[in-house]
């Protein structure tokens, strides 16, 4: 059956060995014509599908998922610990890392995975990979406890969450076998996780299953007995352990764990993972990032490296007609993310003759909408030595609006509970929330109490936008013009405002 992961031509003919054989015959059917099925016996167990009453949902985000999501990407980066043994290493500052292997003979696991050596298994990783993953980790966070509790998932179910082979021609039962198998992949993901962290004072060093998981297929049988077809797939996903150290809500509260979340909505998922991956990719990577990244801002060569090898950004940076065409491609894939609401803009330093037409600067405008004009720099020649200056240009990303909403308020009770511990120790190093315990580079951040309660641009932002008003309904509330709020908003982001302009936006925004 055909692969889910979109490779070459050899790579999917030895990835689709790992592939169960679908069992051949006929579909036959019961006396009068009509064709007999049977439907899946655990129903009232399994869980609703996602986005299935609201559009946006709570998803893990902590170092274990966010690094998987790169070693499902990133997979050609993987490294020897020696012949045909792999791993890929992800660090997080000092004394913290997580380092993933293969698991791919534990008693757990079927013989069609067993009998496969590792880099066999690490060519099934992928963008698709990363996307079940992504949904694992989202219904991981709907769970108390989520290292005790597993959960079970329909195949069908999947297949229109993550969008499999949608619109062509193959077999409702050939999704459902790749959906298994794709499944049953992720079971073989292991990690070693060493964390410190000061507020604990403790180090925690673990080894764990990412996802522990259990496929049951259910067949069609013909008249004789014998199954003739996939009808339903239940798979059955245990969170590992690592989640009792960095998805504990209870162990938060207590300070022995951490609980790092954000949210994911559908229309990140929607982006069509065939036609448009590394779009998906990219999508996955700056909304799992969102929570301890906040400012938005990332070098180009950050984003590219998140979601690509670097094999393959190496081989492109060698050729120069493969630059020219890959920046253009870039800049597509922008806009593609601009499809679903996510806002781009080009940091004031990114090198001007390098920005697309329809390049959006801090001081323009703050409308999320782009229109572009052309998807090629201003210039058609690129300048000497321009890949290696695009590489360090930044751009910001602000992830759709409805999102930013659901965070903010996440950040206002972070900045209360600050607050409230600075009033009691003063200024000292403080654990300052469930998800900024640690930021992207997971560093504990020195917070002066008098830092924590100002307003500063991107807050006022955040704020206007979860109830709705515009920057012209905010500035004719505060007396000034449309252009102060948006420098406000860009200029000013990450400054905070004068008390005069704060209490005031305060009240219009519904804040005291």
């Amino acid at each position: 059956m055909p692969s889910l992961n979109g490779k070459s031509k050899r790579a999917r003919s030895q990835s689709d060995n790992l592939q169960f054989e679908p069992l051949q015959g006929s579909n036959l059917k019961a006396k009068g014509g009509r064709k007999r099925t049977r439907r899946s016996q655990s129903l009232s167990q399994r869980k609703l599908p996602l986005f299935a009453h609201k559009p946006i949902e709570m998803t893990a985000t902590g170092a274990p998922v966010i690094s998987a999501t790169q070693a499902y990407l990133k997979h050609p980066d993987w490294d020897e610990y020696e012949e045909n043994r792999l791993y890929f290493h992800r660090s997080f500052g000092k004394g913290r890392y997580v380092e993933f292997y293969i698991l791919n003979k534990q008693k757990h696991q079927p013989g069609f995975i067993t009998s496969f050596a590792e880099r066999e298994i690490l060519l099934c990783f992928g963008i698709h990979a990363a996307r079940l993953h992504a949904v694992f980790a989202t219904y991981a966070a709907q769970q108390k406890e989520p290292w005790k509790e597993p959960f079970t998932l329909l195949g069908s179910d999947l297949i229109k969450i993550l969008r499999i082979h949608r619109g062509n021609k193959l077999k409702k039962s050939e999704k459902l076998k790749g959906v298994a198998d794709l499944a049953w992949i992720l079971g073989t993901l292991g990690a070693k996780i060493q964390w410190q962290e000061g507020y604990l004072d403790l180090t925690i060093v673990e080894r764990s299953l990412i996802w522990i998981v259990n496929v049951k297929e259910q067949y069609q049988n013909d008249l004789n007995g014998n199954p003739i077809e996939l009808v339903e797939v239940e798979i059955e996903v245990q969170a590992g352990l690592w989640t009792r150290n960095f998805l504990n809500r209870e162990g938060e509260k207590q300070n022995k764990a951490l609980y790092q979340y954000g949210f994911i909505n559908q229309d990140v998922l929607s982006i069509d993972p065939y036609k448009k991956e590394l779009s998906a990719a990219l999508a996955l990577y700056l909304i799992q990032n969102r929570r301890s990244h906040p400012s938005g801002k990332y070098r180009v060569q950050t984003l590219l490296e998140a979601v690509m090898s670097l094999q393959e950004i190496e081989a492109i940076s060698k050729d120069r007609l493969k630059r020219s065409r890959f920046l253009k491609r870039f800049y597509s894939l922008l806009e593609e993310l601009t499809e679903i609401n996510f806002s781009i803009q080009f940091d004031d330093s990114f090198p001007k003759e390098l920005l697309p037409g329809w390049a959006v600067l801090p001081e323009e405008t703050t409308n999320n909408e782009v229109n572009p004009l052309s998807e090629t720099p201003q210039e058609n020649r690129m300048p000497d030595g321009f890949f290696d200056s695009w590489l360090q240009g930044v751009v910001i990303v602000t992830p759709p609006a409805p999102i930013e909403a659901e965070l903010t308020p996440f950040e206002l009770h972070k900045a209360e509970l600050a607050k409230r511990a600075a009033k009691s120790t003063g200024p000292k190093m403080l654990n300052a929330g469930a998800e900024e315990k640690s930021s992207t580079h997971l560093e504990v951040v020195e917070v002066q109490s008098q830092q924590v309660v100002e307003l500063t641009g991107i807050l006022v932002k955040q704020f206007r936008q979860a109830i709705g008003m515009s920057q012209m309904e905010v500035a004719n509330a505060m007396g000034k013009s449309q252009s102060w709020i948006r420098d406000v908003e860009n200029k000013w982001k990450d400054k905070p405002l004068k008390p005069v302009y704060a209490d005031k936006l305060q009240k219009i925004l519904g804040l005291s």
